[in-house]
């Protein structure tokens, strides 16, 4: 009998397409896997032709409290909106998702989400960290590691584990304590980028990097071909799904404007919103498009290090700009360029044209990062991520599957 897993999935763009990467592969390993995902990622699941299963919603939602996220004054009230809307989410989807479970004989989850209801539907649970700070620890014989696992834990407690035990209590799930899940988690990312600490519990497994083929079908519009190929390979410029206020939208473009102008440059800008104003002959906007496809045609990204753009940057052994605005990002910002591949990071809040300018001009003049995004990238695309992901599965699968 072919094995039924669920993969139910809350957040950005990034987020869902992790787990469209490890559904196709899933599938192609001889597993019937589905994707649970908002209503507005439904095409993009088409796309890659993978099942799915819509749990409702519309195009807008959470675009209100992300717009409040990334104008958060610091981490913590960052976090603190995060993970508001993190479980807003987890209480709308609650009542689909625990009919759900019960039909899967495997729950694969973005962090925690779908945890009580595999829990109530007694099904083994996998979750999946896209930060590894979130790995799960045990106390050590260093004082530092284990003074900051209390802090992390009481921060943890008074974000979310109160409601999220009386949420358990509510649906009929055991409390948290009493869960033999999950048995594993999955942090999809390369062990040259995240090192395993020496706090972290054998449960933590680093899988190496999941990356997408391009979607079924995908040829890029001419227009797009032209500016490529009307002068020296552009930057790209992309900030991911992030819902900016128009008003956010049309500053953060003129910023962009002006740091490529004024470094002589040319740039392909993704730019989810409606932007009516006029658009320089040195850029050119793109809203969606494969980055598999577009890396192997610029020198440069600039980007806000979520995950999924930071591994395709990475993979692609190209050299960065980060511009982190919110909760992880600054962690992927900081560690690319502690390894050489990055410029030093500008927070969203702090970009100007200037200073936008100044780190184009670096890169293009600093071959030694150049070099080591390109030592990176070959490093990189030596991992098989998703096979390896894969492997680890199976290998509490079984004896998880038949124990229920």
């Amino acid at each position: 009998m072919i094995m039924k897993i669920l993969l139910p999935v809350i957040g950005v763009r990034g987020d869902v397409q992790l787990f469209i990467a490890l559904a196709k592969a899933l599938n192609n390993n001889g597993y019937e896997a589905t994707v649970a995902l908002n209503q507005k990622f439904v095409k993009l699941a088409e796309s890659y032709g993978v099942n799915y299963y819509s749990l409702g919603g519309e195009i807008d939602d959470g675009v209100n409290e992300m717009q409040e996220i990334i104008r958060a004054k610091n981490n913590l009230e960052a976090a603190k909106l995060g993970t508001d809307f993190f479980f807003e989410g987890v209480r709308e989807h609650t009542k689909t998702l625990q009919e759900l479970c019960s039909l899967y004989d495997l729950i694969i989850g973005y962090g925690s989400f779908g945890l009580a209801e595999a829990d109530k539907a007694n099904k083994p649970f996998i979750s999946v960290v896209i930060d590894p700070t979130m790995a799960e620890k045990k106390f050590s014989k260093n004082i530092g590691l284990n003074i900051g696992l209390i802090v992390e834990k009481i921060a943890l407690y008074f974000l979310m584990g109160r409601k999220y035990e009386q949420f358990r209590k509510e649906i009929g799930a055991p409390s948290s304590n009493k869960s033999s899940n999950p048995p594993m988690i999955i942090l999809p990312m390369s062990q040259e980028v995240v090192k395993p600490s020496h706090n972290w519990t054998k449960k933590n497994v680093i899988s190496g990097y999941w990356y997408s083929e391009s979607p079924l079908n995908y040829s890029p519009p001419e227009d797009l071909l032209e500016f490529i190929e009307a002068g020296k390979k552009p930057l790209f410029i992309s900030f991911g799904s992030a819902a900016w206020s128009e008003e956010d939208n049309s500053a953060l473009m003129k910023i962009l404007f002006e740091g490529v102008q004024q470094a002589g440059a040319r740039a392909i800008i993704q730019n989810t919103e409606n932007y009516t104003d006029k658009i320089p002959e040195n850029i050119h906007l793109v809203q969606e498009i494969p980055y598999n496809w577009l890396f192997d045609h610029v020198s440069c990204v600039i980007h806000h290090c979520g995950l999924g753009t930071t591994a395709e940057v990475l993979k692609a052994g190209l050299p960065s700009i980060p511009v982190p605005f919110m909760v992880d990002q600054y962690t992927w910002a900081e560690r690319i360029h502690s390894l050489g591949a990055a410029t030093h990071p500008i927070p969203r809040k702090k970009l100007t044209g200037e200073k936008l300018s100044k780190a184009i001009t670096e890169i293009r003049d600093n071959s030694l990062i150049r070099e080591n995004a390109k030592n990176l990238g070959r490093k990189i695309r030596k991992e098989n991520g998703l096979k390896n992901a894969i492997s680890a599965i199976e290998s509490i699968n079984n004896s998880s599957v038949n124990s229920q």
